[in-house]
């Protein structure tokens, strides 16, 4: 018998060339994990479920693209097109440039210090890391915790 789930599950596209290209998981339980070559994997997540996602790029003199998504899988209402997501997730966080990728990085090791499951945060507090990320950059490095926004 089919799952009646199967059908809505969000695949993600995971790649690996070295020194070229790395998109890869951040964070995140996958239903299933299919491999597609020495390079390539599609990892499938079943509805709901919180996930870390990092594409990284190079060019000629380095670094071309560097993003870091936290998206949450639905079966419903009106998804982001996220590359390499599919068919496309609710976006909690984007952090987009190697400054705020690395300090999106800074705050998710914080959070996992503070024993936070990252696949259980609620999506408000991903919004207010999110909202704390491009308008606060010295919130994020004093040891704090980064989720809540700061009054």
């Amino acid at each position: 018998m089919r799952d009646p789930e199967e059908g809505r599950l969000t695949v993600v596209i995971l790649q690996y060339r070295k020194n070229r290209l790395n998109h890869r998981l951040v964070f995140g339980t996958a239903r299933f994990v299919v491999r597609r070559g020495w390079r390539r994997r599609l990892a499938a997540f079943a509805p709901d479920a919180t996930f870390g996602y990092e594409r990284w790029q190079a060019g000629e003199h380095g670094t071309r693209d560097w993003r870091l998504f936290v998206c949450r899988t639905s079966s419903q209402g009106s998804l982001t097109k996220i590359p390499g997501v599919l068919p496309g997730a609710v976006l909690l966080l984007e952090a987009r440039g190697k400054t705020k990728v690395k300090r999106a990085f800074v705050a998710l090791d914080a959070l996992r210090r503070e024993g936070e499951s990252l696949e259980d945060l609620a999506p408000h507090r991903w919004r207010a890391l999110y909202n704390a990320l491009q308008t606060r950059p010295s919130t994020l490095s004093d040891g704090r915790n980064p989720s809540w926004p700061r009054v």
